[in-house]
C-alpha cells in the first residue's frame, strides 16, 4: 500500500494571493520593478560552484557543477529538458549553505543534445546508474531531483541502480516537481496512458506540485499509477505559482517569493522522505518498457478532427458574471466552442482578443463560445475579464470537475461542437481564430445544418 500525505505549504496563503495574471511574461518596463524582483529570486551570494567531470561507459564526459557542503544529505539535481538555467546558481548556493551538497550534471552538453521538449528522451538511465554510483560514494545520503518528463529518467536511473545489486541504504529518494508520467501528453477526449515506470517504482517520492499547472489538477491519478509499484508519496501543494517558477527567466513577485523560500523547503521535504526509510533494496515489478524516443509524440495536426457522433460531456457550470447556471444542453443548434483555461496561462491570455472577435463576428450565424476557468476564484476572474473586454459567458469550475469529464489536460485547450453537440474538432494551445484552418473548420460547421 502506498503512503501518501499531504504537506501544507511553507507560504503563507495570504502572502501569496494575487488573483490575477500579474507579471509572467509581461514587458520589463520598470527598472525598479525589475531589479526588486532579481533580489527576491537570485540572493546577493553566488559563489562559483566547482566543475567536475565523470567519464561515463559510452566514454562520453559529463561535466558536474558541484555545490559541496557539509551536511550529510546531497541531491543530485537533473536538468530540466529546457536545460541548465542561470537561476539554478543562487538556489543550488542557498542549499549548500543550508548543507545540502548539490550536483547539477549537464545531461545536454554531453551528447550535444538540443534543449526541449521530450529532449532527455533518449538520454539512457544507465547514464543516472553512474551518478548515482559516483554520488553515493561520498557516503552522503543521496536525493535525485527533478522536473516534469525528467522525473521518468530520475525514476529508471534509480531502478537501474537497484538492479545493480549494490546497497541502497544511502540512497533516500525522488524530490519530483510537477512530475508528467504519461506516455505521450494526451490530447483533449483522449484517456490519460502512464509509461509502465510511474506503476513499477517503489522510491520514497516527494511530489512539489505547483497550482498553476494543469498537472495539479492530475495529482490524484499520478499517485493511483505511483501506488501500484508501492512508492511512499509525500505531496505538497505550492500556491500561487507555476511550471518552473524557479528556472524561468520570466517570473511573477510571488514566483520570485516562493524560489527564495525553496531551498529551505527542501530540508523539510528531506525530512519528510527520511521518515520512509529509504530506497528498498530490490526494485518493484515492471511490465515491458516502452522505447522511448527524441521525437516529439506530439507533432500531430494542429487542429485535431473527431469521427462524427461523438457527444460532449455533460457541462452544468455557474456564469462568473451573473452566477447563473449555464447549461450545454440548452444550446442545441448552436455552434458551441468550448475554451477550458486560466488566468496563471499565458497562452491562455494571448488567445482570448481573437476568441472575443470571433465571437462579436461570428455570433449572429449560430455561433456560441463558453470559456470555462479552472480552479480561480470568481472575483480575479472578473477582474480579468473586465481588463480584457471579454463578454462572451465564462463559467466556473471552481473544482475542475469538468476538466476530468472532459478528459482535458492542458490549457488552454478548445473544443468545437456542432449543432448537434458533437465534438468535432479539438486544438490544444493558443489558437488564432483568423487563421484559415480554423476559419474554415468552423465554417463547416456553421453551414451543417
Amino acid at each position: 500500500m502506498t503512503l501518501v500525505r499531504t504537506i501544507s505549504s511553507d507560504m503563507d496563503r495570504k502572502t501569496f494571493h494575487c488573483g490575477r495574471w500579474v507579471f509572467y511574461n509581461a514587458p520589463m518596463n520598470n527598472t525598479l520593478t525589475f531589479v526588486l524582483l532579481l533580489s527576491l529570486a537570485f540572493p546577493l551570494y553566488a559563489a562559483t560552484p566547482q566543475a567536475h567531470s565523470i567519464a561515463l561507459d559510452d566514454e562520453a564526459a559529463l561535466d558536474i557543477e558541484v555545490y559541496p557542503a557539509k551536511g550529510k544529505h546531497l541531491i543530485l539535481w537533473l536538468p530540466s529538458e529546457e536545460g541548465l538555467s542561470p537561476r539554478q546558481t543562487a538556489t543550488a548556493t542557498a542549499m549548500a549553505e543550508l548543507g545540502l551538497e548539490v550536483w547539477i550534471p549537464d545531461l545536454h552538453g554531453a551528447w550535444f543534445i538540443p534543449v526541449g521538449r521530450y529532449s532527455l528522451n533518449n538520454v539512457d538511465p544507465g547514464v543516472i546508474q553512474q551518478l548515482l554510483e559516483t554520488a553515493l560514494a561520498s557516503k552522503k545520503t543521496v536525493y535525485v531531483m527533478a522536473s516534469d518528463r525528467t522525473n521518468a529518467l530520475a525514476l529508471r536511473g534509480i531502478r537501474r541502480y537497484q538492479q545493480s545489486g549494490e546497497p541502497t541504504h544511502q540512497l533516500g529518494g525522488l524530490l519530483g516537481f510537477n512530475p508528467n508520467l504519461f506516455i505521450r501528453t494526451p490530447r483533449s477526449g483522449e484517456t490519460a496512458k502512464f509509461l509502465s515506470i510511474a506503476t513499477a517504482s517503489n522510491t520514497p517520492i516527494y511530489l512539489l506540485q505547483p497550482k498553476n499547472s494543469s498537472s495539479y489538477w492530475r495529482t490524484a491519478e499520478l499517485v493511483a499509477a505511483l501506488s501500484v509499484g508501492g512508492s511512499p508519496v509525500f505531496i505538497q501543494t505550492l500556491h500561487e505559482v507555476g511550471e518552473h517558477f524557479y528556472l524561468r527567466a520570466q517570473f511573477s513577485p510571488q514566483e520570485a517569493q516562493m524560489s527564495q523560500h525553496l531551498p529551505g523547503m527542501l530540508v523539510k521535504a528531506i525530512a519528510q522522505l527520511e521518515t520512509s526509510g529509504g530506497v528498498p533494496g530490490n526494485p518493484a515489478p515492471i511490465r515491458q518498457e516502452e522505447k522511448v524516443t527524441s521525437a516529439n509524440p506530439d507533432a500531430d495536426q494542429f487542429l485535431r478532427s473527431y469521427p462524427i457522433g461523438r457527444r460532449a460531456p455533460a457541462l452544468h457550470l455557474p456564469a462568473v458574471r451573473t452566477g447563473e447556471k449555464i447549461d450545454l444542453m440548452d444550446l442545441a443548434g448552436k455552434v458551441v466552442i468550448v475554451n477550458f483555461w486560466a488566468t496563471w496561462c499565458p497562452h491562455c491570455v494571448e488567445e482570448m482578443p481573437s476568441l472575443q472577435h470571433l465571437y462579436t463576428t461570428r455570433r449572429s450565424e449560430g455561433l456560441e463560445v463558453l470559456a470555462v476557468n479552472v480552479g480561480e476564484s470568481p472575483e480575479a476572474i472578473r477582474a480579468f475579464m473586465a481588463d480584457h473586454s471579454i463578454t462572451f459567458p465564462v463559467l466556473s469550475d471552481l473544482n475542475g470537475d469538468a476538466l476530468k469529464a472532459w478528459e482535458v489536460h492542458g490549457f488552454p485547450t478548445n473544443l468545437m461542437l456542432d449543432r448537434h453537440q458533437h465534438i468535432r474538432y479539438a486544438i490544444f494551445g493558443a489558437s488564432d481564430w483568423t487563421d484559415f484552418e480554423m476559419t474554415t473548420a468552423l465554417q463547416t460547421l456553421l453551414d451543417e445544418g
